[in-house]
């Protein structure tokens, strides 16, 4: 397929319709028909910066091409949290909504789109940042041009290609591989749900149907879970799998090559340089520089000089730690994940590449919690099977862990706090930010409150939680000294403070009804919360590996309902 750079608005270009493939692929005759229909709803509106934050792919693109089409910058914020879209409602003129209920619009392509110059503003990215207060990066045609270019030559789509996300197209690196890049291809692409195995394997048959060869693009822990139950082998062969985020590890793609019988592309960056450089570990563990990509070092420190930049002829200073030299290097780890504690400086990517060193261990995220104590947390990947149940099970595998630490780091700076997860919480973005950390040692802070370990949204009324009983847990005081246990009363308060977490306020409390409690939660207990919201409130149950603890319906009435009666 051949490449247009997007200030020639590639999707404007005729095209076929691919009608072997679903509705939930995004082929570029369908495309305009909704970028039309977003073109006549914005048109009257105002113009400059506005907020775009769409999960579905066809929606997003569609309303992200009206925008540039009508002269309009797009803001794509770091998470879409109802706090974060709030605060930049003062910094943007309008917001995108998440539904467009009217019909496609024919007519409005007659209308000119407003002349697009390599030096226009494309796209205003907000980053979550590791303090979690959002950081914009502003993106021009040029810049996502210059890297489209890269993509289109190091990894070109063949005639019959397709791209299958498994990540955020509201994120820089999925944005320009799984919808930039086939967009400027001529190429469909799909992500309707495609991060859970089974709908990719589905997605992948789909191809196979259409007579396309599929490209797919994920991220580290995606390929971390990647079953084996599935007989990918019997799927249309991927052409190539990319992967960015953060560097994979060894063990993960040799495993991701072999299953699925495709070349595993890693590529190094970040959202305010764009591409940095690539690997493929089966071949190699060093890194290659992009091409249009210029690197120096100086002693561990990286700099460079790249068109992907908003200043190309400026060095940018990376906090990324190297060693080798620009043709061929290592990443050592970011500059400012080296902390102090108890007055020892530690780099808090080694403790993650020793954890990682045991065989049980996918991946691990050591965090400083800011705690009084200066303690560190760590957040810990484990294979499902090796996921503790139980308190004697957690407190093995913490020593364990802290043994493994102890013979090659400072006593004072092996983490303190540990949480156990089969993978790690992320917001809409695919990042683990600050506002999910915070919840994950949040009973650190009030031991009213259960351990959260992650949620599983299932649909907009129903999910299913992951929680422990905290051991200081304050209603176990006297309850009982013997044999404590978790009272009743605390377990329909959690099923509540959880499902508001989950699904916004539910109103007044009216009443229970068929409360049961067939086991006692006891301290250390791992749990997974069932959820759904209900018409007249929420239907709850607590599962262990034990079997069922407890479950029951709460009530509540909303003050429209109260009003209305």
């Amino acid at each position: 397929m051949s490449f247009t750079p997007l200030f020639k608005l590639p999707w404007r270009q005729p095209a076929p319709t691919l009608s072997d493939l679903p509705a939930h692929w995004v082929d570029p005759a369908r495309l305009v028909q909704r970028v039309d229909a977003w073109r006549g709803w914005l048109e009257g509106r105002s113009g400059g910066r506005w907020i775009l934050c769409q999960p579905n792919p066809l929606e997003f693109t569609s309303a992200l091409l009206a925008l540039w089409e009508s002269g309009r910058v797009a803001v794509l914020p770091a998470d879409d949290r109802p706090g974060t879209l709030a605060g930049l409602i003062g910094k943007t003129d309008g917001q995108i909504p998440a539904q467009l209920d009217i019909p496609d619009s024919p007519n409005v392509s007659s209308r000119s789109a407003v002349m697009i110059t390599p030096d226009t503003l494309a796209l205003a990215l907000y980053t979550s940042g590791s303090t979690g207060q959002p950081v914009e990066f502003s993106k021009t045609f040029a810049q996502l041009d210059a890297e489209l270019a890269v993509h289109a030559r190091l990894w070109p789509l063949t005639q019959d290609g397709c791209v299958i996300a498994q990540v955020s197209h509201q994120h820089i690196y999925g944005l320009l591989a799984a919808v930039l890049h086939p967009l400027c291809s001529g190429a469909p692409f799909c992500g309707e749900d495609c991060h859970y195995p089974e709908r990719l394997a589905e997605r992948m048959a789909e191809a196979g149907q259409a007579g396309l060869s599929p490209v797919m693009v994920s991220s580290p822990p995606q390929l971390a879970r990647i079953p084996e139950h599935i007989d990918w082998a019997v799927l249309p062969r991927l052409q190539r799998v990319f992967s960015s985020g953060a560097p994979l590890a060894k063990t993960h793609a040799v495993r991701a090559e072999s299953l699925l019988a495709a070349p595993v592309i890693e590529i190094y960056g970040s959202t305010e340089t764009g591409g940095i450089a690539q690997r493929r570990q089966t071949l190699t563990e060093a890194w290659r520089a992009l091409p249009d990509v210029e690197l120096s070092f100086e002693g561990e420190c990286l700099a460079l000089r790249s068109s992907f930049l908003a200043e190309p002829d400026q060095w940018w200073q990376q906090p990324d730690r190297v060693s080798g030299t620009p043709e061929c290097f290592h990443l050592l780890g970011r500059d400012d994940r080296l902390v102090k504690i108890g007055g020892k400086r530690v780099s808090l990517d080694r403790i993650e590449r020793l954890l990682a060193e045991h065989p049980s261990v996918m991946s691990a995220r050591c965090v400083d919690l800011g705690r009084n104590d200066g303690r560190l947390g760590c957040i810990v990947v484990l294979d499902g099977f090796c996921v503790p149940r139980e308190h004697p099970q957690r407190h093995e595998l913490t020593q364990l862990l802290r043994e493994l630490l102890a013979g090659q780091i400072e006593q004072v700076t092996i983490p303190r706090y540990w949480r156990f997860v089969e993978s790690l919480p992320c917001n809409a973005q695919g990042k683990l930010d600050r506002g999910l950390i915070e919840r994950l040692f949040e009973d650190l802070v009030d031991n009213r409150k259960p351990r959260w370990l992650g949620t599983h949204q299932l649909d907009d009324r129903s999910c299913s939680l992951v929680l422990e009983v905290p051991e200081r847990l304050v209603f176990l005081d006297g309850h009982f000294d013997e044999f404590p246990i978790v009272p009743g009363v605390v377990i329909v308060q959690w099923a509540v403070q959880q499902a508001e977490r989950s699904f916004g306020q539910l109103g007044e409390f009216t009443g229970c009804e068929q409360l049961k409690f067939q086991r006692p939660l006891r301290p250390g207990m791992r749990l997974r919360l069932d959820l759904t919201q209900r018409e007249n409130g929420i239907a709850f149950a607590f599962h262990s590996h034990e079997g069922k603890h407890a479950n029951g319906r709460v009530s509540f009435q909303t003050a429209i309902e109260a009003t209305d009666g």
